[in-house]
C-alpha cells in the first residue's frame, strides 16, 4: 500500500496551507492490485506530489508489506520519474524492517542514501574545516537539537543532523563534512564507513547520554579539531557544571541505594546505564 507522511514533531501551522503532516495519500490498494500490481498507481501518487507540492525537493518510496509480497519494482519507478520530474526520488525497499532485530533494514536504509542520493546533483554548499554531520540520531525526544547545541556552542558548524532531524539537502551535502559523529553505532556505521572509503571522512562515535559521557565527547570531538576547540570545550563544560551540580544535589539523595531496572529498546542500554550511573 502506498501513502505519503511528514514527520509529526514538526506540526505547526495550519493543516492544507503550511502544515501537511495529516494529509495522507494513498493509492487505493486492492485486491486486483496484488494480482496485477500496483507500480502504475505509485506512478500515478507521485505525478499527484508533483503537481501538489511543486516546491518538493525529492521523494521517497518506502514499500510495506504488500509490495515486498507482489514484488513491484519501485526502483524503476524512481528512475523513471526522477527523470521526468527532474527531482531525487529514494526507492527503500524495506517491508517491515527486515532483518533481525531490523539490522538489515538499517543496512538497506543506508545503502538506499549511498545509491539514491550521494553524488546525484551538483549543490553549491560551502563546506569549512569545522563541519561535522550528526548520524544515527533520530530526535524522538528532541535531543538533536539539544546536541546540536552543544556542538555548536564549542564552534562546530553542524551541516546536516540525520535521519531524525535531516532535510534533503543535508543528506546531499554530507559528504563534504569534515567528521561524522555517529550516536547509534548499530544502524548508520554503514553509511560512516562508506563515506570513510570513498570522500576520506572519519568518524567517531560519541554518547550524550549524562554529564560524564557529554564531558567525555565533547573533549573527544574537540581533540580531533585542536587547541582552539579543545579551549572553547573546556569553557562549555565549565559553563554548564553549575547545572549539572544543581540537578545531581536535586536527585540524589533520593537515589541513593535505589536500584534501577532498565526496560529499553532503542536507546540502548549501554549509554543509558551511564546516566544512571552519574
Amino acid at each position: 500500500h502506498y501513502s505519503w507522511s511528514q514527520r509529526r514533531n514538526y506540526y505547526v501551522g495550519l493543516t492544507g496551507v503550511d502544515a501537511f503532516v495529516t494529509m495522507q495519500f494513498t493509492s487505493d490498494f486492492q485486491e486486483k492490485d496484488i494480482v496485477f500490481g500496483g507500480d502504475k498507481k505509485l506512478e500515478k501518487l507521485i505525478d499527484e506530489v508533483e503537481q501538489l507540492f511543486p516546491l518538493n525537493n525529492g521523494v521517497s518510496l518506502q514499500s510495506e508489506c504488500p509490495i515486498g509480497l507482489i514484488g513491484d519494482d519501485i526502483e524503476a519507478v524512481a528512475r523513471k520519474k526522477a527523470k521526468e520530474h527532474d527531482k531525487t526520488i529514494v526507492p527503500v525497499r524495506c517491508e517491515g524492517f527486515r532483518g533481525v532485530s531490523q539490522s538489515l533494514g538499517h543496512h538497506i536504509a543506508n545503502d538506499a542514501i549511498r545509491d539514491w542520493v550521494f553524488d546525484k546533483k551538483e549543490t553549491d554548499f560551502e563546506p569549512s574545516s569545522f563541519d561535522v554531520n550528526v548520524i544515527g540520531d533520530y530526535n524522538i525526544g528532541g535531543d538533536a537539537w539539544a546536541s546540536r547545541i552543544l556542538l555548536e556552542d564549542m564552534g562546530l558548524r553542524v551541516v546536516g543532523n540525520w535521519s531524525g532531524d535531516a532535510t534533503l539537502a543535508e543528506v546531499e551535502r554530507a559528504p563534504k563534512a569534515t567528521l561524522n559523529l555517529i550516536h547509534c553505532y548499530r544502524s548508520m556505521n554503514y553509511i560512516a564507513r562508506h563515506m570513510e572509503e570513498k570522500y576520506g571522512i572519519p568518524w567517531m562515535e560519541y554518547n550524550f547520554f549524562g554529564p560524564s559521557q557529554i564531558e567525555a565527547s565533547l573533549r573527544n570531538i574537540a581533540a580531533f579539531f585542536g587547541p582552539e576547540t579543545q579551549d572553547k570545550a573546556e569553557a562549555l563544560i565549565t559553563r554548564y557544571q553549575p547545572l549539572v551540580q544543581s540537578v545531581t544535589e536535586k536527585y540524589r539523595p533520593r537515589l541513593d541505594g535505589k536500584t534501577v531496572m532498565l526496560y529499553v529498546g532503542g536507546l540502548r542500554p549501554r549509554h543509558v546505564i551511564t546516566a544512571y550511573e552519574d
